[in-house]
């Protein structure tokens, strides 16, 4: 029943449920400038009023009210604006990262420039051609030397620093699985930690901003799916999780999930990948893998892998990424490779690549930093053979027409070698291919002539016997006929016609684009990539020069114009790198604008509560004091 005292216990439950509500507007407004911090507000409820129907309750003209209680303290936040903001900050982080590098592969090239290879490509073919009408002169020739071996040590250069630069892809790969899975064990803590909580009955709201804050990082690692459960919990796992042949999901792909006893995934980083004994780098066959448990450097493990083709090889060798398990309570389990069925991998096995459990992100909708550094790597290593097939081509092209076969069908005076293979000595002289003083001795000829097949930009260089002395550079007509050209008595000393045919290599047509980088040798180069001999594999006799050189194929294109294509390709993309890191993070920002219109703090707002739950608080104040002055008539006033 209502009374003095009841009304008291009103004033009393509102002073209380004011000052609640004070408190948290304080809360909010002191962390008006907290990452991540969602705005609370307390909810007032009114409490159970007297004279609830009851057998032998009176009549009366209304339920009496008891006041107010506040039932909960609300965290504003909009789940779909979550999802919304992860999604674009996925696509930012990848095209972010493809920026980075792309940029940097554009500085590796510096093109346009005067010192760039396209330069170098255009004073190397304008050397020869200065050659053709000063053949003999020593002037001439020095610069032909010089000018071959600074093409060459561009394209040394470029290679070494794309090759670098893969490297620093595959580093930012090994930080991003190591920070992931740092931030995997912090969001399943605080999972468990918002359970214990909401199951005592409270609110765990800033728990649940400190998780929300994890996962807005994490989606910029890759795409993530967050699926709510019970007491405020989630079931997280990556968007995108088939097997490596795209037939199936992986099984149990979740990385945190409700109940802690069962078991979770994290990600492993492969440090390295080396093939069996007698078998290429990216060949199919048999690979070791080494891999740090867990991106942690200081815990690696292996096991093998049997790789079917090269495509398989490249792709996991770009992605770097597999599944392992995730056991907090056996250090010795912790971390190890799993299989597609969720099998620990032991270091003793050898599994087939369908069988990886690969973390490959190829699908159209995934995306990441992780997904950037990964696709940024299929773009280097395509500049890389882009590179490759310019250096053989300029090779197999210039050794074909300098030196070509001599009667005793050999080539004793290749213009490109392979450095990796021209590291002999004779009388003295280092890297000398061919002993002019003994003609009978040939092996190191023939081992750098067998490794020309390999040439590429890595290793292309100048033959050292030439930049010793440049007088062995062969210019004339008949210089094919003889081992040196200091040996040929039939052609005068100032013809330059060979020296002329190599300078127009320049405008000749070659199937670049189509050279087999790994295989292709000289043979089958004139073959099959020129329009020489007519699918014969000799080369073409020039009837106005006198001797035999590489026609145009119509379906091939110019050297130079082949590298400008490949920077062209190389300008297209890190534009449309720019515009979509542009573009979406104008998108992202009006996301998060609108995310933070509902969650965030606005100190007007806050001022506005505080001074209504100021007043209400003042109003239930004055309650008390006017039902303590009422009791005071009553207790003492009577007695008068």
């Amino acid at each position: 029943m209502s009374g003095l005292f009841a009304t008291f216990n009103v004033g009393k439950r509102g002073l209380f449920a004011q000052q609640k509500a004070i408190d948290v507007t304080s809360h909010n407004i002191a962390n008006a400038n907290t990452e991540g911090y969602s705005r609370q507000r307390a909810i007032m409820e009114t409490t159970r009023p007297f004279g609830m129907p009851a057998l032998n309750s009176i009549s009366g003209p209304g339920q009496v009210g008891t006041g107010v209680e506040v039932s909960a303290i609300q965290r504003i936040r909009d789940n779909f604006m979550d999802f919304q903001v992860r999604r674009e900050n996925s696509t930012l982080g990848q095209y972010e990262a493809r920026d980075k590098y792309l940029s940097e592969i554009e500085n590796i090239f510096n093109e346009p420039s005067d010192t760039g290879i396209s330069t170098l490509i255009g004073k190397f073919f304008d050397s020869w051609e200065q050659l053709s009408k000063q053949a003999e002169t020593s002037n001439a020739r020095t610069i032909v030397a010089q000018q071959s071996a600074a093409l060459a040590d561009g394209l040394n250069h470029a290679y070494n620093q794309l090759t670098e630069l893969k490297r620093n892809a595959q580093e930012s790969i090994k930080q991003s699985v190591y920070d992931s899975n740092a931030l995997l064990d912090r969001i399943d803590k605080l999972n468990q930690q918002i359970i214990s909580v909401k199951v005592s009955g409270m609110e765990p709201n800033d728990l649940m901003d400190k998780r929300d804050l994890l996962l807005d990082e994490l989606s910029q690692k890759f795409n993530i799916n967050v699926e709510d459960d019970n007491f405020y919990s989630i079931n997280l796992k990556p968007e995108y999780t088939s097997t490596p042949d795209g037939s199936r999901e992986i099984e149990n792909p979740l990385l945190v999930r409700k109940n802690p006893n069962e078991a979770v995934r994290r990600l492993s980083y492969v440090k390295t990948l080396v093939p069996d004994d007698g078998q290429k780098q990216g060949e199919a066959g048999v690979y070791t893998i080494t891999y740090l448990r867990n991106g942690d450097k200081d815990q690696e493990a292996t096991f093998k892998v049997k790789i079917d083709s090269e495509e398989e090889y490249k792709r996991l060798e770009q992605c770097r990424v597999i599944w392992s398990q995730n056991d907090k309570n056996n250090d010795s389990k912790d971390g190890l490779a799993i299989d597609v069925n969720g099998a620990v991998i032991e270091s003793d096995d050898t599994i087939e690549f369908e069988k990886l459990g690969l973390f490959e992100l190829k699908n159209d909708t995934n995306r990441g930093e992780l997904k950037g550094y990964m696709s940024v790597q299929k773009d280097v290593d395509d500049y890389i053979e882009q590179l490759n097939k310019l250096a053989k081509a300029v090779a197999f092209s210039v050794n074909a027409v300098h030196s070509g076969k001599t009667a005793s069908g050999e080539d004793y005076m290749p213009f490109f070698v392979n450095s990796e293979a021209a590291k002999y000595t004779i009388n003295g002289n280092k890297n000398y291919l061919y002993d002019i003083n003994n003609p009978g001795d040939t092996t190191n000829l023939t081992n750098v002539l067998n490794a020309e097949v390999d040439i590429n930009a890595g290793n292309i260089s100048i033959n050292k016997q030439i930049l010793d002395d440049v007088m062995q550079i062969k210019t004339r007509t008949n210089d094919d006929q003889f081992n040196v050209a200091s040996l040929n008595d039939v052609d005068g000393e100032k013809d330059g016609k060979r020296a002329l045919a190599i300078a127009q290599l320049r405008d000749a047509l070659i199937k670049i684009q189509s050279i087999d980088v790994k295989y292709t040798d000289r043979e089958s180069f004139i073959k099959n990539m020129t329009g020489a001999g007519g699918g014969t594999g000799a080369l073409t006799f020039d009837s106005d020069l006198g001797l035999n050189t590489i026609s145009s194929n119509i379906n091939g294109m110019k050297v130079d114009s082949y590298f400008k294509d490949t920077i062209d390709k190389l300008g297209v993309q890190e534009q449309e790198a720019q515009r979509i890191v542009k573009n979406q993070g104008v998108l992202l920002q009006g996301f998060q604008e609108r995310r933070d219109s509902i969650s965030g703090v606005s100190l007007d707002e806050e001022m506005a509560n505080l001074v209504q739950y100021q007043h209400a608080y003042q109003a239930n104040a004055k309650i008390v004091a006017t039902v303590d002055e009422l009791l005071d008539v009553v207790v003492n006033g009577l007695k008068r």
